[in-house]
C-alpha cells in the first residue's frame, strides 16, 4: 500500500509539469489569410512615445503567495471561445499589414557563423545576433551582451546572465531565423516576419541597454514553411531552451573568453511572448520553469481552467494590450488578467502588486471608416511597446 501511494505521488508530480494546451482565437475566428499578420516592420513603430495620452498603465499592488502544484492531475487542456463580439473581425493578410508601415529601416549586415553547430567549438560573437541551430529541434537567433571585463583576466572569470526566450507569433516564415527576426525591408526584399520583436532591435543596436547590457536573448524559430511555434509539441520548445543552456556554456567567444565564462542563471529564466506566442508563454508558464513572463496582443479568448490559473500564482506577468487590436480584441487580455487577480481575491489589478501589470495601449490609428490602411497595426504595436521599453527589461532584472 505504501508503494502504491508513493507511485501515485510520482506520477501526480510528473503531470503537474505539463503545461496547459490553450486554444488561440487564431483558430476559432481569424481566417488563414488573417492569421498571418504579425510581420508589421517596426521602423515606422519603434520609439513610441510613452506618454499618458498615448499608454494607459495599471499595475497593482499586493504579491499573492504563490500555489505550489501538489495532487494536481491534469494534462493540456483545450478550451474553444464563444464570444460571438469576436466573429465579425475583419480578414487580414499580410499584404494589408505589412502595407500599413512605412519600411524606412535599411537592411544591415549580421554576423551568422555557418559552423556555429552544437558539436563545433567555432568562436562566436558578443554584441550582435547571430544564427543557431538544434538538429533536434530548432532553429534561433541569439544575442550575448558584450564582455565587461574591460580586458581583465577572461580566463578565469564567470559572467552569469539571466535568460530571456523570445515565443514569435505565425507568419509566413519563408527564410532563415537570421532573415525573420532581423531583416529590414528594402527595395527587393520583404522585411522578416518577427521583426517586432526584441532580436530586431538588439541587431541594429536600438535596444534599451536594460536589455543589451544584461541578458543573454534566444528566440527559437518554427521554421521554414511552418506556421507557428504554437502548433509545436510543448516538450519540443522546453528540450530547446534546455539544450541552448547547456550550448552555451560550453563556447568559445571571439572575445577571448571560453568554457563556462557565460553561464545561464537557470533561475532567471523568463518568456516574451507575442500573438500566439503569447498564448504559448502561459502554457509553458505553468511548467513554473520561468520566473517571469511579458506579454504582448496575448490571444486566448476561454477562461483559464481553474488549475492552470493556480499553476500561475506568484509568476510575475506584465500584459501589453492595444483597445484597438483588430486581431485580437483586447477582451483576451482583461480575462486573462481577471482571472489570475480573481482567484487570490481581488477585484482588480491593482492588487496584483508587481506580480501582475497590465498595460493597455490606446489606438493611435482609428480603422472605423474601413480599408486596409492600419489593419493589424495595433495588433503588433503592443509587443513593439513592450520590445522597446527599458521599464521592461528593468522589471524582470528586479525578479527573484
Amino acid at each position: 500500500a505504501y508503494n502504491l501511494k508513493f507511485g501515485m505521488h510520482v506520477i501526480m508530480a510528473l503531470l503537474a509539469l505539463a503545461p496547459y494546451h490553450l486554444q488561440p482565437a487564431d483558430s476559432a475566428f481569424v481566417t488563414p489569410s488573417s492569421i498571418r499578420t504579425t510581420s508589421l516592420h517596426v521602423s515606422s513603430l519603434v520609439g513610441l512615445p510613452r506618454t499618458p495620452s498615448s499608454i494607459e498603465m495599471e499595475s497593482s499592488q499586493n504579491e499573492p503567495q504563490s500555489i505550489g502544484l501538489e495532487n494536481t492531475n491534469m494534462l493540456h487542456q483545450s478550451t474553444k471561445d464563444d464570444n460571438p463580439n469576436n466573429s465579425a473581425l475583419p480578414s487580414l493578410n499580410r499584404r494589408q499589414v505589412l502595407q500599413s508601415a512605412a519600411y524606412l529601416t535599411a537592411s544591415i549586415p549580421l554576423v551568422h557563423p555557418a559552423n556555429a553547430q552544437p558539436n563545433e567549438q567555432a568562436p562566436i560573437p558578443r554584441g550582435t545576433v547571430f544564427e543557431i541551430e538544434d538538429p533536434d529541434t530548432y532553429s534561433a537567433v541569439v544575442y550575448i551582451p558584450p564582455d565587461k571585463t574591460n580586458g581583465g583576466d577572461k580566463a578565469q572569470k564567470v559572467e552569469t546572465f539571466p535568460l530571456l526566450v523570445v515565443l514569435h507569433g505565425a507568419g509566413n516564415n519563408e527564410h532563415s531565423a537570421l532573415y525573420e527576426f532581423t531583416q529590414a525591408a528594402a527595395s527587393t526584399t520583404p522585411p522578416g516576419d518577427h521583426t517586432n520583436l526584441p532580436p530586431y532591435l538588439l541587431s541594429t543596436h536600438q535596444a534599451p541597454s536594460s536589455l543589451s547590457d544584461n541578458f543573454v536573448v534566444v528566440a527559437p524559430y518554427v521554421g521554414k514553411g511552418k506556421r507557428s511555434l504554437y502548433d509545436e509539441p510543448r516538450g519540443n520548445i522546453l528540450s530547446f531552451v534546455k539544450w541552448f543552456n547547456t550550448w552555451i556554456e560550453s563556447q568559445t567567444l571571439e572575445d577571448g573568453t571560453t568554457g563556462s565564462s557565460i553561464a545561464i542563471n537557470r533561475q532567471r529564466v523568463s518568456l516574451f511572448g507575442f500573438s500566439e506566442g503569447s498564448t504559448l508563454a502561459v502554457e509553458l508558464a505553468t511548467t513554473r520553469q520561468f520566473n517571469g513572463v511579458v506579454l504582448a496582443s496575448y490571444g486566448f479568448t476561454g477562461i483559464l481552467p481553474k488549475m492552470a490559473v493556480e499553476r500561475l500564482q506568484g509568476i510575475p506577468i506584465w500584459v501589453f494590450h492595444s483597445k484597438g487590436d483588430d486581431v485580437y480584441d483586447i477582451q483576451c487580455s482583461n480575462q486573462l488578467i481577471d482571472s489570475l487577480i480573481a482567484h487570490e481575491g481581488g477585484s482588480d489589478v491593482f492588487d496584483g502588486g508587481n506580480i501582475v501589470k497590465y498595460t493597455k495601449l490606446i489606438p493611435q490609428l482609428n480603422n472605423s471608416s474601413g480599408g486596409d490602411a492600419g489593419k493589424g497595426r495595433e495588433h503588433v504595436r503592443a509587443a513593439l511597446v513592450a520590445t522597446s521599453s527599458d521599464e521592461v527589461y528593468t522589471w524582470l532584472l528586479s525578479l527573484k
